[in-house]
């Protein structure tokens, strides 16, 4: 049986830092849950563990996501 420490993924995405159960789960997938929640820019460049990532890379448990703003982006749009 897993246990939620064995899938948790921490996930970066400016002051935001969540560790969360996203252990086999796709770049492209996290992103729809979150998109909302944290505010994700589609235009969002993706690190996984300092790597850039594509859409389709599939985390584990123990990975750091990042998700990056583009430059210029300081918070919420006037």
């Amino acid at each position: 049986m897993q246990t939620y420490e064995d899938t948790a993924v921490k996930v970066v995405y400016g002051v935001n830092e969540l560790s969360l159960d996203l252990g086999g789960k796709s770049i492209r997938g996290i992103w729809k849950m979150l998109e909302q929640v944290l505010n994700l820019p589609r235009e969002t460049t993706v690190r996984v563990n300092g790597q850039i990532v594509a859409d389709d890379h599939v985390v584990h448990s123990g990975d750091e996501i990042d998700f990056l703003k583009p430059a210029g982006v300081k918070g919420l749009a006037a």
